[in-house]
């Protein structure tokens, strides 16, 4: 079964109807393998640096972060200059709204080596049941987007993350969202390549219940997307090319063209 990319969710937001309500452009329901570093717009390599530095320190003070901290965080955080969208707080971190030693991330681990590759219980709950007060406690404004991250290893020993997710920005959230978890998916590899030689790197699969552009990005979203059909045009007309010449793909008649 083919799974939408991160090129065709890009292209559906293209045609998706704009919420009259919120003047965003809108899908619900979506679900799609990760397939790029960003969806729209180019990745700042500096900020990813920061932020992972950030993610794995396990804090939730913005103030921890190198650098001037992004505005919408400062937005997100209470007088207490922290947030709730800390995930590697919630990860790795110790605090009065997290679970007590071993780690979220230590647990999930630990799911594998006890229960074994098939578990299905390697799951990290990333929201909270109390998110509905926790989004403003100590004056925050920061309802988290991320629900859970499910770890699976395939039949093939392939590990994969699966982020269930309440709503996501399509361009930074996307983007930021990305970094961790496939940053994420090579830290679990290490943590477990004693016990499983054998295991793989898997894929980063969203499933989101709202994927959004807002207007101020309509005009990104629009030469992306445009630049996304130029491509797979150009993919498929190579293809139908190097098909009637009887040419077999990366073959070196095929990537120097005929003479």
């Amino acid at each position: 079964m083919l799974t939408p990319t991160s090129d065709d969710m890009v292209l559906a937001l293209a045609k998706a109807p704009i919420d009259p309500r919120t003047g965003n452009r809108v899908l619900y329901a979506q679900s799609w393998t990760a397939t790029n570093d960003s969806m729209i717009g180019a990745v700042n390599q500096d900020w990813v640096r920061r932020e992972l530095d950030w993610f794995f320190s396990g804090s939730d003070e913005v103030d921890d972060m190198e650098g001037k901290v992004p505005a919408l965080f400062e937005a997100c955080a209470g007088v207490d200059g922290k947030v709730n969208s800390a995930y590697g707080h919630i990860l790795f971190g110790q605090g009065e709204n997290i679970p007590k030693p071993p780690t979220l991330f230590d647990r999930v681990v630990h799911t594998f080596i006890r229960e074994g590759k098939g578990t299905r219980h390697a799951v990290a709950i990333i929201s909270d049941r109390d998110i509905h007060e926790l989004a403003h406690y100590n004056g925050r404004n920061d309802f988290i987007c991320t629900n859970a991250l499910n770890f699976m290893i395939d039949e093939d020993d392939r590990l994969h993350i699966i982020a269930q997710m309440r709503s996501m920005d399509a361009v930074f959230g996307y983007r930021a969202d990305y970094s961790m978890w496939n940053a994420l998916l090579d830290y679990t590899l290490g943590n477990l390549e004693m016990i499983y030689p054998d295991l793989k790197r898997g894929d980063i699969t969203f499933q989101v219940a709202n994927l959004h552009v807002y207007p101020r990005h309509f005009e990104l979203l629009e030469k992306t997307a445009f630049d996304i059909d130029e491509r797979l045009s150009r993919e498929a007309a190579n293809s139908s090319f190097s098909h009637r010449m009887g040419l077999r793909p990366g073959s070196a008649a095929n990537s120097v063209g005929l003479r």
